[in-house]
């Protein structure tokens, strides 16, 4: 139920993965449980705004889910933390599943102001990481 719930969030209705040995695994949501008992078309929620306005800023949110790394892996540098300035674009998390690294970018310019997740944590597309106050 829980991939169901992250290809919901993401706005995907499948995920499709395959290996140099031919293996190839495919999960759809087609369907659901309405409450009642009966079957309606699975509609996909809208995607979270990536680095909404908060009360404290801007939130950078996950653009997808895995597991976070708030340090580089090679150099075990913090990316951004608390009171570092960021630029637009700047890589302030990253995102590792099953040895895929995906970076977390910043949309604004600003300052760390708060990490909201913990590093190694498992975490789901559109949650919090981090909030910039404007520069």
């Amino acid at each position: 139920m829980q991939i169901s719930q992250w290809l919901n969030e993401a706005g995907l209705s499948s995920l499709e993965l395959s290996n140099a040995q031919g293996t190839h695994l495919r999960i759809c949501v087609e369907t659901t449980e309405t409450p009642a008992g009966g079957s309606e078309q699975y509609n996909a929620l809208e995607p979270s705004v990536h680095n909404a306005p908060a009360e404290t800023g801007v939130t950078v949110t996950a653009p997808y889910f895995g597991h976070l790394l708030l340090h580089n892996p090679v150099t075990k540098e913090a990316l951004a933390p608390v009171g570092s300035s960021v630029c637009t674009s700047a890589i302030v998390a990253i995102l590792e599943i099953e040895g895929v690294t995906l970076p977390v970018t910043a949309s604004d310019d600003g300052i760390v102001a708060d990490v909201l997740a913990k590093e190694g944590e498992l975490i789901g597309y559109g949650q919090p990481i981090l909030t910039l106050q404007q520069a």
